[in-house]
């Protein structure tokens, strides 16, 4: 059973239009089309873009599968196709058990209900019978940590709390067999994050999870394997996640940070064993100015301040 495959996705694709009145236009004639049993164009008409083109992987129960990308690399669009939300324009989805998805924070939730009442619509919603929700909303509850605000309007919970009870209904109340998280540990305080985290790692023991997230210490310790997302492509699928994330951070626009006044950039930096000491190999470009001689580590030097006159133009 640990190596059944829950979510199976073949070539998938998904395109946007960037203009709302002939977004309208293309979605009128597409429903046209399918009414007449006409095939759907593939080919992307005037103003669309492919948010998701192409994407195939497998997950399965026991691993955890992370999208890393920069915003807008179709993550987050990906992830409600699969979730169902969003009807995919090609390629084929085959979802096997129940699906507990948290991609938005409070999704779902009625702002003028009380949780109390929210837990059990979302229940009712998912095809749970009352009797089960009566048998847990204690331990939703407790898990969410909202004992003292439970008959208080959801309008009035920050997005802390509602992301507690979000993810409290999606990982205990229905203890799902495919789990979809999209950035819902970016929000809360550091205890419930924990709390989160120890609750997926049970999770994942009997699940399949998929986890979107632009924080690398939390894809580094949950995932089992990486897909890399840039603009709709998946351009790395591997279970190498060092790699993975190095390529992430390869993909970013801005290579260059600047520190201070930006007056002197290191080209290159080494740090290498040599017997007892270690060695630096330093490279800085800069334009005239002042600069902080740095001894080597193995020597009992005091640093010292001198001032210098560059060749380059100012």
């Amino acid at each position: 059973m640990e190596q059944d495959v829950l979510i199976k996705v073949e070539g998938v694709s998904k395109k946007f239009c960037r203009d709302l009145k002939t977004s309208l236009r293309y979605g009128m004639a597409d429903v046209r089309d399918e009414v007449l049993g006409r095939p759907r164009t593939l080919d992307l008409r005037p103003k669309e873009f492919w948010a998701v083109k192409g994407i195939d992987f497998e997950v399965r129960r026991g691993e955890c599968l992370g999208l890393i990308g920069h915003n807008g690399a179709g993550k987050t669009t990906l992830l409600k196709v699969l979730n169902g939300l969003i009807k995919p324009d090609t390629g084929r989805i085959e979802i096997h058990g129940q699906v507990g998805a948290l991609i938005a924070l409070g999704a779902g939730f009625n702002p003028i209900l009380t949780a109390r009442e929210n837990i059990y619509i979302n229940a009712s919603v998912l095809g749970l019978s009352k009797k089960l929700v009566d048998e847990r909303i204690d331990e939703i509850i407790a898990f969410a940590e909202i004992e003292e605000f439970i008959d208080m309007p959801v309008q009035h919970f920050s997005s802390g709390m509602s992301v507690r009870l979000g993810f409290a209904v999606a990982a205990i109340l229905i203890e799902p067999d495919i789990l979809f998280l999209d950035e819902v540990l970016a929000v809360g305080d550091i205890s419930f994050t924990i709390k989160c985290l120890n609750r997926v790692r049970e999770l994942m023991r009997t699940s399949a999870v998929v986890f979107v997230s632009h924080n690398m210490p939390l894809i580094t310790s949950f995932c089992t394997r990486v897909v890399v997302m840039d603009h709709g492509h998946s351009v790395l699928d591997t279970e190498e996640i060092g790699v993975a994330v190095n390529h992430y951070f390869g993909l970013a626009k801005n290579s260059v940070q600047i520190s201070g006044t930006g007056e002197a950039s290191v080209l290159d930096l080494r740090l290498a064993a040599d017997g007892g000491g270690v060695k630096r190999n330093t490279h800085i470009q800069a334009r005239a100015g002042t600069c902080r001689h740095i001894a080597r580590p193995d020597r009992k030097a005091k640093p010292r301040k001198s001032t210098w006159r560059s060749p380059m133009p100012p």
